[in-house]
């Protein structure tokens, strides 16, 4: 009998200190100005804000655009903008057919990781809706100029029979090379014909497929580039 008293007294125990810290955190959150009640509430809201708020997106135009203007006076941003959302959507089209023969570099090496992290899941990225793209940063030294563009975007990631709203951002870098003398030995790029890296511009031609790889990218800027962030 003094068993079963003593622990009837136990549980009751419990129950009283899950009641006093209970009365505690209620306390607590109504003092910050949360009640308790509301808690759902702001999670949902949360969860809300996750999906339908874009990514924040840091403009340079401003700052940038005039400087790339006198530098590349015939160029022209809005259409690099397009080019670069253009790439965004190929990736998400390739990773849809599972097929990156057609991409090149370090393009081709984003979507086949999205592929490898997915490849054991029933997953598509459905409705991809652009929101904005922005001039991220410039730079020109060392024989080339670098122009960085940051888009932000939502999708549905459809997985099985759950369907969730995404919001996301990546960076795509362009590269012109306006005097390959300049290039440090040690500059990386990759061949926009083959995909093959290039570790020098010491040969105006890829080793791998014979492509010429210097007046490639001294004539325009190509997209070497993406990535999330």
């Amino acid at each position: 009998m003094s068993f079963l008293i003593g622990v009837l007294i136990f549980i009751l125990f419990i129950i009283g200190l899950i009641f006093y810290f209970k009365v505690k955190i209620k306390s607590f959150f109504n003092q910050l100005g949360f009640p308790i009640s509301s808690i759902p509430e702001i999670i949902e809201e949360a969860r809300l804000e996750d999906e339908e708020v874009p990514k924040s997106l840091s403009s340079m135009d401003r700052i940038y655009f005039d400087q790339i203007r006198r530098d590349f006076p015939d160029l022209s941003i809005d259409e690099l903008k397009k080019i670069s959302e253009k790439v965004l959507l190929d990736c998400y089209l390739a990773f849809d057919k599972k097929d990156t023969s057609h991409l090149k570099g370090k393009i081709k090496s984003f979507v086949d990781k999205m592929i490898e992290d997915n490849n054991d899941k029933d997953i598509s990225f459905q409705n991809i809706k652009i929101h904005k793209t922005v001039l991220n940063h410039y730079q020109k030294s060392g024989g080339i100029a670098s122009i960085t563009f940051s888009t932000s975007y939502q999708y549905y990631k459809i997985e099985g029979e759950k369907n969730k709203k995404v919001q996301d951002r990546v960076r795509t870098i362009f590269l012109y090379i306006y005097d390959s003398n300049k290039v440090p030995t040690t500059f990386s790029i990759h061949c926009p014909n083959c995909g093959s890296p290039i570790s020098t511009l010491g040969n105006d031609n890829c080793s791998y497929c014979g492509g010429v790889v210097k007046e490639l990218y001294s004539k325009t800027f190509i997209c070497s580039d993406i990535e999330k962030y």
